[in-house]
């Protein structure tokens, strides 16, 4: 629960937490296990649900092709679980990597806070994936999560105002490719799982 109300302490007032949280020690480990892994709990427990009462719709239960599509459920929803993870700490070195384009610090910890908080809204409104047709929602949380970087560049990193726009717009593109790069993973894989499933039937 200590993770959670982090959580919610960030959403509410991004800038104070921010500010009283810049400079508290801790490890990488510590923030990837203990809040990012914690929080991406959400969208894999609300993405598993979502599709598994949404295939359940179509297809019985352990009938025909049910079980493959409950399988490949559990095999999407743990599949987004861990690229989520890796997918903060992949944004975190983007970032640490353009702070001195940009006039900032070059700090791990600080980066990979940074990426951990853009990231938080995102997992927060993930609950919303229990219910795949409002799941379009979702993207209020990364409208957020990107407000949140914006506001926390000059605060974690010292990166002058007049250059943290800059610096975000360059951090979605990146984003934009890692994400393009793990749903062609996810696609890939799961395409794979199916097609051997499927040669069952």
């Amino acid at each position: 629960m200590g993770t959670i109300n982090s959580a919610i302490a960030l959403v509410r007032n991004p800038a104070k937490f921010i500010e009283a949280n810049k400079d508290t020690p801790t490890t990488v480990s510590a923030i990837m296990l203990k809040y990012v892994a914690v929080l991406a709990v959400i969208p894999f427990v609300a993405t598993l649900i979502g599709n598994l009462w949404f295939y359940a719709l179509f297809v019985p239960f352990g009938f025909g092709l049910g079980g493959s599509l409950y399988a490949y459920a559990f095999v999407a929803a743990i599949l987004y679980y861990i690229l989520d993870i890796v997918a903060v700490y992949v944004i975190s070195i983007v970032i640490k990597m353009l702070a001195p384009t940009f006039n900032s610090t070059a700090d791990q910890i600080k980066s990979l806070k940074l990426a951990a908080y853009i990231y938080t809204p995102v997992f927060l409104i993930s609950i919303l994936y229990i219910i795949p047709i409002v799941s379009i929602l979702v993207i209020l949380g990364v409208l957020y999560g990107l407000y949140i970087l914006y506001i926390g560049l000059p605060i974690m990193l010292a990166t002058p105002k007049e250059k943290a726009l800059t610096y975000v717009i360059v951090v979605v593109i990146a984003t934009f490719v890692i994400y393009l790069v793990i749903g062609a993973i996810i696609g890939a894989a799961t395409a794979a799982f199916l097609i051997r499933s499927f040669a069952y039937y």
